[in-house]
Parts: C-alpha cells; sequence; structure tokens
C-alpha cells in the first residue's frame, strides 16, 4: 500500500524505527511530561457553559450577570416536615436564618420571617408578618398576606409544610463551596429533628458535577484500560501481541488527558469520554498493526502497509471532531479542538510507540481464533453472492432509516447532566411542585407602565401571583399598583431584593420562577406557553437560564445536525481523495451513513425520539470511527486489484487480511465503550451505547454491503490507488 494513502502521517513510526535512540528518548520526555501534567487536569464548574453561545439570548444572560454588583449566587434551602409546620418550627427556622445571615459571603438570607405588611403612615418598613413571637395563627397571617396579591412569594408552601430559605452570596466576597459547607453545618447543628432540608442552586449543581466528573474520570479510563487490555489477550491469546496493540494505545489516551491542560480546557460530561475514545480507537490501529506481524510480517513492513490506512483513519476521526467546531458553543468547541488534536497527538504516540515496542517483542507463533475471521468471510461472501438483494434492501432500510431519524426532536434536560444519585433532582422537583420552580426566566420590557402591568398579569394567570416578582410587586405593596414606585419608595427596601428590576436604557425586568423546561412535557408545555404570553404581550427580550435551555438548546442540536453532515461529507471526500479513485465515493457513503441513521432512528426506542446534543455528537464521532472499517477493507481490496486479482477475488482477499482485524477492533471497541455503562451520568452512557450500537451496525453493513457494492456490475480493471 503506497505510503501516500495516510498523506505520509505513518513516517513518523518509520523515523521512529530509523533513529530508535533518539525516539526512544523523545518518548520517554513526552511520557514523563504527560505525567507530570496529569494532576493538573481540571473540571468544569459552570454548568451554564453547555448551554450559552453567541447567540442574542446568551449575550442578555451574560450582560445581566455582568450588571450584577457585586456578583452574587444564591442557594435555595428547603426546608420540610412530615406534617404542617408548627410555630416552634417556625421560631427554630427563623433563629436558624439569623444564624445563616452571619455566614461570611451572605448578604441576605429571605424567607417567610423577611415578609412585611404594605407601610404604615410614616413607618419605613411594614410589620412583620410573622412577628416575634409567632403563635399558632400563624398560617391565618400568611393567607391574609397572599390574599393581598402582591405578586410577592410568601416562601411557604400550600399545605404549609415546606418552606423556602433564599440565601444570597457575594461571591467576590466568599467561595461558594466553602459557603455551602458552613450552611450544612448549621442546618446539622441547629435544625430541629422533626425537620429536614436540602439545598440547591446553580453553583451546588455545579459541585455535584464536578464531583462526579471526577470519579467518573477515574473509573472510566482506569476500568476502560483494564477491560481493554483483559478483552485483548482473550480474543488474541497472545500477550505480547496484546501488549503491542494495548499499551500505545494506553499512552495515547493519557496524552489527551494531558493535552486538556496544555490546552487550558477543563474536564467536562461531554470531554470526559474523549479519552477512553481515544483508547478504544487507538487499540484498534494497534490491533491492525499486530495482526500483520502476526500474518508473518516485519514491523518495518506492518508500519508501511498497514500505518497508511491508520493515518488515514485518525484523519476522518479528526474531521468528525473538527466539525463540531461549527457549533457557536464555547463547550462544544472545546470538546471538538480536544478531540481532534487528541486523535492526532494520540495517533503519532501509537504509531511511534508500536514501532519502538515492535523492535524488542515478538509475536508467538500461536494462531488467532478464527471465529472472527469465519465471520468476517461469512458476511463478506453472502454481501457478494446477493449483491443486488443486499443492496436493495440497505437502500430500503437507508429510507425508512432517514424518516425514522427526521421524526427526532431537540431535547436537552439539564437533570440528566448530575449525577443519577443526586439528591438535588429531587428537591428540585419539589421546589417546583410547591414553590414554582428552582430556575428563573427573566422578561425585560421597555414598555410604559401600562404594558408592564398588562404582562405581570399575563404571566401571574399562567404560573400563579407567588412566581412573578416585578417593579408591579413593589408598587402593590406600596399600595398603588396603577402608577410605579418611586425612587424614594425603592430606598427604603433592601437594593438586593430590588436593584435587578431595572435594566439598562429604562428597561423593567419581571423574574418568573419555572421549573426546568425539558423536565418532562409538562413542564415543557408550561414554559412555551409563558413564552408565547410574554412575547406576544410585548417583551422586548426574554432569557434567563430556562430559556437558554429550552432555545440555544435546540439551535445546538441544529448545529451539531449540520457537523454531522459534514463530518460524513469530509471524511468520504478525504477518503475518496486518497484512494484517487470518485467511483469509491457511493462505497463510502451509503454502508457508512446508514447505520448512523439506523442508531438515530432507534432513539424512538430509547429516548421516546428525543435527540440531545450527547447522541448528535455520538453520531458524529461513530461515523469518523465506523469508517474506519471500510478505509481497511478497501485499502485491502485495492492492494489485491493492482496484484491483478477480480473484484470477486478482490474481495475474498481483503476479508481473508482485514476482516478479522475488523471484527475484533469491534469487540474491543465494544468492550473499552461498555464501560461507560458505570457512568454516573446519562449522557456518558448514552454516548457509550449509542457508539456500540453504530459500530456494530457499521461491522454487519460493511461486511455485507461494500463487497456487494464491489461486486455488483463492476468491470475487472484493477482499482488504481493514490500514487
Amino acid at each position: 500500500m503506497p505510503a501516500s494513502l495516510g498523506f505520509g502521517a505513518e513516517r513518523i513510526g518509520v523515523a521512529a524505527l530509523k533513529y530508535p535512540r533518539a525516539a526512544s528518548l523523545l518518548l520517554l520526555l513526552i511520557i514523563g511530561l504527560i505525567a507530570a501534567t496529569l494532576p493538573r487536569v481540571s473540571f468544569d464548574n459552570n454548568v451554564n457553559r453547555v448551554f450559552l453561545s453567541e447567540n442574542a439570548i446568551s449575550e442578555s444572560q451574560r450582560r445581566f450577570e455582568q450588571e450584577q454588583s457585586p456578583p452574587t449566587s444564591t442557594a435555595l434551602i428547603r426546608i420540610s416536615s412530615a406534617s404542617m409546620l408548627t410555630s416552634a418550627d417556625l421560631t427554630a427556622i427563623r433563629a436558624l436564618a439569623l444564624q445563616l445571615g452571619r455566614l461570611d459571603g451572605v448578604t441576605t438570607v429571605a424567607s417567610a420571617h423577611s415578609l412585611r405588611w404594605p407601610l404604615e403612615s410614616g413607618a419605613r418598613f411594614g410589620r412583620y408578618v410573622l412577628p416575634s413571637t409567632i403563635d399558632e395563627s400563624f398560617p391565618e397571617d400568611l393567607d391574609e398576606f397572599e390574599a393581598m396579591h402582591l405578586g410577592l412569594p410568601s416562601f411557604v408552601n400550600s399545605d404549609r409544610s415546606a418552606l423556602i430559605l433564599s440565601v444570597l452570596v457575594d461571591t467576590s466576597q466568599a467561595q461558594v463551596p466553602a459557603v455551602i459547607d458552613a450552611i450544612d453545618q448549621q442546618l446539622s447543628s441547629s435544625l430541629p429533628e422533626n425537620l429536614s432540608a436540602r439545598v440547591t442552586g446553580e453553583d451546588i449543581i455545579n459541585a455535584e458535577i464536578v464531583s462526579g466528573l471526577k470519579k467518573d474520570l477515574v473509573s472510566l479510563n482506569l476500568f476502560g484500560a483494564v477491560l481493554i487490555s483483559f478483552a485483548a489477550f482473550v480474543l488474541l491469546r497472545d500477550a505480547r501481541m496484546a501488549l503491542l496493540a494495548v499499551t500505545p494505545a494506553l499512552i495515547g489516551a493519557s496524552g489527551v488527558l494531558a493535552l486538556s491542560v496544555w490546552l487550558g480546557y477543563p474536564i467536562t460530561v461531554l470531554s470526559n469520554v474523549i479519552p477512553i475514545l481515544i483508547l478504544v480507537l487507538g487499540v484498534a490501529n494497534g490491533m491492525h498493526l499486530a495482526g500483520h506481524l502476526k500474518d508473518g510480517g516485519t514491523v518495518h513492513d506492518a508500519i508501511q502497509t498497514v500505518a497508511p490506512a491508520c493515518a488515514l483513519t485518525a484523519f476522518t476521526t479528526m474531521i468528525a471532531f473538527a466539525s463540531i467546531m461549527l457549533t457557536s458553543n464555547e463547550q462544544m468547541f472545546e470538546f471538538a479542538v480536544l478531540g481532534a488534536l487528541g486523535t492526532l497527538l494520540a495517533f503519532s504516540i501509537v504509531i511511534a510507540t508500536f514501532a519502538l515496542l515492535g523492535r524488542v517483542i515478538s509475536v508467538s507463533s500461536r494462531p488467532v481464533p478464527q471465529v472472527s475471521a469465519v465471520f468476517a468471510q461469512r458476511l463478506a461472501r453472502l454481501g457478494s453472492s446477493w449483491p443486488r438483494v443486499t443492496v436493495v434492501t440497505c437502500l430500503a432500510l437507508l429510507v425508512v432509516a432517514t424518516i425514522g431519524f427526521n421524526q427526532t426532536r431537540a431535547w436537552f434536560p439539564l437533570y440528566q447532566n448530575l449525577p443519577d444519585n443526586s439528591a438535588t433532582i429531587a428537591i428540585n422537583d419539589a421546589i417546583a411542585e410547591d414553590f414554582g420552580g428552582v430556575f428563573t426566566m427573566i422578561v425585560e420590557t421597555s414598555g410604559d407602565w401600562e404594558q408592564i402591568t398588562s404582562l405581570v398579569t399575563t404571566l401571574e394567570d399562567i404560573s400563579g401571583p407567588q412566581t412573578v416578582f416585578s417593579a408591579l410587586s413593589i408598587a402593590r405593596w406600596f399600595g398603588h399598583p396603577d402608577i410605579p414606585a418611586t425612587d424614594d419608595e425603592y430606598d427604603k427596601l433592601p437594593s438586593a431584593f430590588t436593584g435587578a428590576l431595572r435594566g439598562a436604557n429604562n428597561t423593567s425586568r419581571i423574574f418568573v420562577s419555572v421549573p426546568e423546561p425539558m423536565r418532562n412535557e409538562q413542564t415543557l408545555l408550561h414554559f412555551d406557553t409563558l413564552y408565547t404570553a410574554a412575547r406576544d404581550a410585548g417583551a422586548s427580550q426574554i432569557f434567563g437560564l430556562p430559556t437558554i435551555m429550552r432555545k440555544e438548546a435546540v439551535t445546538l442540536i441544529e448545529q451539531l445536525s449540520l457537523s454531522l453532515v459534514l463530518a460524513t461529507l469530509g471524511a468520504v471526500l478525504i477518503c475518496a481523495f486518497a484512494f484517487r479513485s470518485a467511483s469509491l465515493i457511493p462505497i463510502l457513503l451509503v454502508p457508512n451513513v446508514l447505520p448512523l441513521l439506523l442508531t438515530g432512528a432507534s432513539l424512538h426506542l430509547w429516548t421516546s425520539g428525543q435527540l440531545s446534543p450527547t447522541a448528535a455528537l455520538a453520531l458524529t464521532i461513530a461515523f469518523g470511527i465506523a469508517v474506519d472499517d471500510t478505509v481497511h477493507f478497501l485499502s485491502r481490496f485495492s492492494a489485491a486489484r493492482t496484484r491483478g486479482e477480480s473484484s470477486k477475488d478482490a474481495v475474498i482477499s481483503a476479508t481473508r487480511a482485514a476482516g478479522q482485524a475488523i471484527v475484533l477492533t469491534t469487540l474491543l471497541l465494544t468492550v473499552g465503550l461498555s464501560v461507560t455503562v458505570i457512568s454516573d451520568f446519562t449522557p456518558i452512557r448514552l454516548f457509550g451505547a449509542m457508539m456500540i450500537v453504530t459500530l456494530w451496525a457499521a461491522l454487519l453493513i460493511d461486511l455485507l454491503l461494500i463487497p456487494a457494492l464491489l461486486t455488483w456490475k463492476r468491470t475487472q480493471a484493477p482499482v488504481e490507488p493514490r500514487n
């Protein structure tokens, strides 16, 4: 096979063979640098980055956050009782709220104890709704306050069994994790035994994600390496061959983790899977290279014959990653860059390490079990014996799968980015049930008071009066809902309570508490109803995290779908160019697109037809990997044709030379990716499962359809590879 098939990348291995001492020293230096870098791997602690892009909604969110001075973070504490809260409970909770207010960094603790009646004549503040001595008539006081329809939350649920403490933290004065730890200590020491408490909020969600990511990163890569090593030994029955196939891949995968530090990219829920992905790709290449040695070749022959195809598959995988850069999401961009550069780095390490190890490790003469070879040969024989039936059947499947995939819908729930054992998911659901939701939709308008009143009333009718906070709430509290509150009146209230109501350029903001939009069908309908009503009522901008979750996620998935198309076209074209044969385009395209569409259509069985960014990513990367089998098969087929073999004989030769390795690498990829099942994160498990399904679909279709396409109505003239 001409070296030009891999665009010369295989020369890395040739150079390692030619200058072994220099290459060994350089490799040792790289390994040392990787080992020194790994302890500095960091994890993303900003959950918003998974949603934010360069669109108008995200820009409004960033502008709003920048306007907040000082920068703040809110922790919500839900305190509940098995029965209705008592006056003693509320008294104890008041004492707790006072203690929380004294913690370093805490600026405000809002609760039912903060509620005041409207101002009395000459007073700066109204009387507390819950007086200093709380008696058992407090439910009547809360009922009376709520009946005033001020638009202010009472912080107590309707059956009076739970309440909320909203703790505002100045993040310029204290780190949120430290404050959360202090809050937990106060809850443990001060909360009565009959009450239970849970804390939630954006930064609590971030902390849970980071904790889960650290655990996942270790378990995925450690268990993945052990499983792949064991599987390689079992499948190959040759410890030295397994060592040649696995060791270079382990170093390459470690290099990707180090690369994340060198690039300054934190590990995210998405990029957490890249190292294990690069590991299984490296093992697949190692299998093809070691298999050549097993068949009696030399290390130099393996580099010259097999490495070009390995290089080409690295390029197709790199293209798949690189296509994701087209998205306007920062986290996706980092995923794409890390994956693309990591693929090239890992290939360079794998090919050089294999060349050096191959000089000192010789494979045994024990044959590899032939089960995989027989399986491959039977599938290829079936496809080439019934080419018309095979092609027509696959085209029919392509049509059906395309229809099924087109009927999936964009869906991106935040809760799936939390570990499965997260208590935050349950507490968020409880707050949504009792208080409207943990998240805040922000509606901005530049209209007059009449429009603001109309907009607030419309939102209250949909969401409930205690879930909407606005300038109208302040005016109602001062007793004149027909006109806005004056600056003097605003000065009588805590700025932390009212400061965000006024935006730049005389805009007014309305805050609506909502549940996570894509928690389920009901919450999605609720959000969409609110969004449409606000827009129709004259809102100039609608943003906030739930809006970003709902709107930006759809845009992101559309961009990822475009990336999938570009990755497909790019990989196919580069392979056709490498082989110098435009006639190979349909042979490259159909067998590799069909598995993707079949897996995409299968989402109707897995996720009720929900297409998440993770699913779109899995399909994109799976294509870059699935085309590897096609490349290795076609490289052997092309070599046979240049020797003068007929198409049918060349298919047999290609299957004999590459079929076993293709099946074995798919098995190893399956074993390696199956480690994702132990992940605490739904996106990672979904990613691994979709990759496995796609790879097996690609294997079956490659071994059936490619022989059929290569032998159906083909001439006997050899296919000329690129010179």
